[in-house]
């Protein structure tokens, strides 16, 4: 997902001060329209100190670990992926997947993902909930992987086809999923508890054109999509019934997707064909995105923060550790060795460090489990 809920929820938890936390921003390079083979870029990451620090570069994501990047979503805050145009119908489309060590400086490439008649993949979203994917095609329909506990990704078929697919967003409930599809038009579909999708009623922004790239906010039940032709990104709050309805229109030229900082105190709108990413300090008072200053960049596509795990017991990387994680940790138990291909990737339930998922991290796992939340 985009903006890592647990981080909101850890800190309305404790209720107390904002702290800063140390956070990366991980963005595409996606110049517009088809991309011929030699012209494919690196995926892009900065570090920031907190909310309005300064921006440091980072090592890229090399082109050719990713193939025309542009969509970007985290499944925990270890387990990176990368959808691929593939020049946008010059090739079949993928995901790469990535495994983030050492705080996230190191970004290994661990698979890459396709089904049949996949082509343009676009931006790609986890249901929170469920952490199911899903890919918006921008030929043909979108797409859909089964993740399990142990991280191990099964496709999953694919609906809404026939259609030209921008961005795709599953709200924070797990029961809505959103798309676009280059125009002023949000369509809705319900997920059914049988795995099954119901297409709703669609839905019109005031003063949308080319809706493309959606966001999580950092306020419970409510999502940001951006529109590249508008040059704006809009704030939405989800209603129980799945409709949406519009709060705040923010300005922002060629915007396509947008992120936020662990705080919720500021968001960075990735900029298409001009480059570049706005900042925006959130502004408590009027409950309103304030812009700040840009950042230049080539022309960008997918947008996504990456939050240090804040503690390692958290191994489904809500912000807390509870049965989830305690259910991980078993089955990582039973398997015992690192070096075990049956085991998830990074071996994370090894807590010591020491290659195995034994009785000593088992110790290290049940003072964290008791403790609970993460601090």
């Amino acid at each position: 997902m985009k903006t890592h809920l647990f981080a909101a929820a850890v800190a309305t938890l404790l209720a107390g001060p904002v702290i800063a936390q140390p956070f990366q921003i991980v963005t595409t390079i996606a110049p517009p329209f088809s991309i011929p083979k030699p012209q494919w870029r690196d995926v892009l990451r900065f570090s920031l100190p907190d909310s309005g620090g300064v921006f440091s570069s980072l090592t890229n994501i090399p082109n050719g670990t990713v193939n025309d990047p542009v969509g970007v979503a985290f499944r925990t805050p270890t387990d990176l992926f990368i959808g691929n145009r593939h020049g946008n119908g010059v090739e079949p489309g993928t995901i790469s997947r990535f495994q983030l060590t050492n705080n996230g400086a190191t970004a290994t490439l661990a698979n890459i993902y396709t089904q049949p008649g996949l082509i343009g993949v676009h931006e790609i979203c986890f249901n929170p909930v469920t952490k199911e994917l899903f890919a918006a095609a921008v030929f043909d329909g979108i797409w859909r992987w089964k993740v399990d506990t142990l991280g191990i990704v099964d496709s999953n078929g694919s609906f809404a086809r026939g259609r030209p697919w921008r961005g795709v967003c599953v709200e924070a409930s797990g029961n809505y999923l959103y798309a676009s599809a280059f125009s002023s038009t949000i369509f809705r579909f319900r997920l059914n508890a049988d795995g099954t999708m119901t297409e709703l009623t669609l839905q019109n922004l005031v003063g949308a054109s080319n809706l493309h790239f959606f966001a999580l906010g950092p306020k419970q039940g409510e999502i940001y999509v951006a529109d590249i032709s508008a040059g704006k990104v809009f704030r939405l709050r989800v209603n129980a019934d799945g409709s949406l309805t519009q709060l705040q229109t923010i300005t922002s030229t060629n915007a396509i997707d947008c992120a936020f900082s662990p705080d919720g105190q500021e968001m960075f709108v990735a900029k298409h064909v001009s480059g570049g990413i706005d900042r925006f300090n959130y502004s408590p008072g009027t409950d309103t995105w304030v812009y700040s200053s840009t950042v230049p960049t080539d022309s960008l596509g997918g947008f996504a923060t990456y939050v240090p795990a804040i503690c390692p017991a958290d191994l489904t990387g809500e912000g807390f550790v509870d049965d989830s994680d305690f259910q991980v940790f078993v089955q990582a138990y039973n398997i015992l060795d690192c070096a075990d291909g049956s085991m998830p990737l990074g071996c994370p339930a090894d807590l010591n460090l020491d290659g195995f998922v034994d009785d000593l991290d088992f110790q290290i796992f049940v003072l964290a489990y008791n403790e609970l939340v993460c601090s």
